[in-house]
């Protein structure tokens, strides 16, 4: 992909809001209306985002973006499509906002005749999400929120949502993204907890660098340089320089002028808190220099308040003097409270040198004003102050929805109280036929308890009768074989016997009435013996039915027609099958089903 300096730069600048690639996607001819961005937010299944990324571009450049907002807000039926709505929305006005086409890079978001609209569409769309209940949905949302308040440099929201969604997809088992974890090593660095800074920049890089895409290699630059600044800050100096130098090294292969002279910038400060103050000018030149032609004023400002700083240890007041006044000079360009800070404190120095007590004193006012100012959002964007703050947020939605839930069940309320006053005779003339009709019923109930009590007996008896005719059976052929024993067997004998053998068989007929009968008896008997045993065979079924009526092995052998010895190993299976215990009794476990 070809994209110039100042296209590479835009990206650094809207990275953190998820909303655009490298370079500009170009609209599509094709006619978009609401009901086709309404089916893309419904079926969009992207884990980054709520909708594909060009569909912004689309509506923006649509000509039709208010009529299309307009009617799919009136679409908009459920909480989580109205989510989806006002993050859209959003994205729409911030793309309008920045005008990605433009040569020139709208990079100071904080004064954006765009921001309070966006910020308020964020604030609808986290209380459609809190609504939905959908806890996947609220992390998304948070995610995306936070991102866009560290761009509209809205510090402690930023924390607070940003937090609050890398905590949610923690909670929900969901690995957060490398995006999710650079912007968290981002606002980590801006509230000073640096260890946290490094150890999410360092893990936002490493799943990149798997990546062959541009915009992997500049995300990358980003973090390594994120990752250097935590290391700087802790003073570990030879893990930031080998993290700058990383950084370097891939802006110097996309030919990146701008984060060039940013990371030389970052370098020269460590080079001048080692007082190596001719290598530490140079690097701040370069950056002020490359910072200017990229017409990123804000941060050649900082640059050249640093160069004014190190001018002074070098002894050179008056050249000290000019670099300040170009630093204030560049900010009044482009406003940065931080670096504004920096350069009221580098004032107090040259002036203090200079002797010059009254500049002095009135910068030092200056200074203190703003430094307590920027601490104090410090303070309030802290991790735990933040915490807090979802917490509360959370507690308000869960109160608001118990609160309309109060109003609606008032309102039902009201409006039965209203139907009964109006509608009495109506009312007690349906009270009593319901109460004819529930009194009918209740009768029809007894009757059919009663059928049916009457058909349990009856299959009771059913049952017994069929048990002891097997039982019956059983014994005359014993008494028959035990007649003929030692004796020579007549052939009539012998066919006698065969019948009544195969009388006493359980055939697939008597199983079948068998069981109808036993069902009667035990409903629930054969499907929870299932339950225990999904793959329990019809065997094993009539075994445990028989063992259920507590009949003897040689009795079970004469119902199935079988060895008393296969009776054994038949209840072994089921024992088995079952998964019981040695400790466990059979026809106690059976027993209790």
């Amino acid at each position: 992909m070809n994209c110039s300096k100042t296209q590479l730069y835009r990206l650094c600048i809207v990275l953190l809001t998820g909303f655009f690639y490298l370079c500009p996607v170009q609209a599509q001819n094709t006619i978009i209306n609401a009901a086709e961005v309404a089916k893309k937010l419904t079926t969009y299944t992207g884990k980054a985002l709520f909708f594909e990324q060009d569909l912004v571009v689309m509506i923006a450049k649509s000509g039709q973006s208010r009529n299309i907002l307009r009617e799919l807000e009136a679409k908009a039926d459920n909480h989580q499509l109205r989510t989806r709505f006002f993050v859209l929305k959003a994205a729409v006005l911030y793309y309008q906002d920045v005008k990605p086409d433009d040569n020139v890079v709208k990079e100071h978001r904080a004064s954006s005749p765009a921001k309070a609209e966006i910020l308020a569409l964020y604030v609808k769309a986290m209380n459609e999400a809190y609504l939905s209940g959908d806890e996947r949905l609220i992390a998304k949302t948070s995610l995306a929120y936070g991102q866009v308040c560290l761009v509209l440099k809205e510090l402690e929201l930023a924390v607070t949502y940003t937090m609050n969604g890398v905590e949610l997809n923690e909670k929900l088992g969901i690995e957060n993204s490398p995006y999710d974890y650079m912007v968290v090593g981002e606002i980590f660095f801006k509230i000073r907890e640096y260890d946290e800074c490094v150890k999410n920049s360092l893990k936002a890089f490493q799943l990149w660098k798997p990546q062959k895409g541009l915009g992997d290699t500049i995300r990358m630059m980003f973090t390594s340089n994120t990752t250097a600044l935590g290391y700087h800050r802790q003073q570990q100096y030879d893990s930031a320089f080998v993290w700058y130098r990383t950084s370097l090294t891939i802006a110097t292969a996309l030919k990146n002028d701008v984060w060039k002279g940013i990371i030389s910038g970052n370098m020269g400060q460590i080079y001048y808190e080692q007082k190596k103050y001719d290598t530490a000018l140079s690097l701040f030149k370069t950056d002020y220099t490359l910072s200017k032609e990229g017409k990123l004023f804000d941060n050649a400002a900082n640059s050249i308040q640093w160069a004014a700083r190190t001018q002074l240890r070098l002894g050179n007041t008056a050249t000290a003097l000019q670099y300040l006044r170009e630093a204030f000079h560049l900010l009044e360009q482009t406003p940065e409270m931080f670096y504004l800070r920096n350069t009221y404190y580098a004032a107090v120095d040259v002036f203090k040198t200079m002797a010059v007590y009254d500049s002095a004193f009135y910068y030092n006012a200056k200074y203190a004003s703003l430094n307590d100012s920027l601490e104090r959002v410090i303070a309030l964007s802290g991790v735990a102050v933040s915490k807090a703050r979802a917490n509360a947020e959370k507690s308000r939605y869960s109160i608001q929805a118990l609160i309309k839930e109060k109003e609606k069940q008032l309102l039902q309320r009201n409006i039965l109280i209203t139907a009964i006053v109006l509608l009495g005779i109506v009312g007690f003339l349906a009270i009593t036929r319901q109460r004819l009709k529930a009194k009918l019923q209740m009768e029809r109930m007894q009757q059919e308890q009663q059928r049916m009590e009457q058909e349990i007996a009856s299959a009771k008896e059913q049952l017994t009768m069929f048990t002891e005719n097997i039982v019956e059976k059983t014994n005359l052929i014993e008494k028959l074989e035990e007649q003929v024993k030692g004796s020579s067997i007549s052939s009539e004998q012998q066919l006698l016997i065969t019948e009544l053998s195969q009388q006493t068989i359980l055939t697939e007929d008597d199983w079948i009435k068998f069981k109808s009968l036993f069902e009667k008896i035990y409903p629930s008997f054969f499907q929870k013996i299932k339950e225990n045993s999904a793959d329990i065979t019809v065997a094993e079924q009539r075994m445990a039915a028989l063992i259920k009526l507590q009949l003897t092995s040689k009795q079970m052998a004469a119902m199935l027609g079988i060895s008393v010895d296969s009776v054994h190993k038949t209840r072994q299976r089921l024992r088995q099958r079952l998964q019981l215990n040695s400790e466990t009794n059979l026809d106690e476990f059976i027993a209790g089903i």
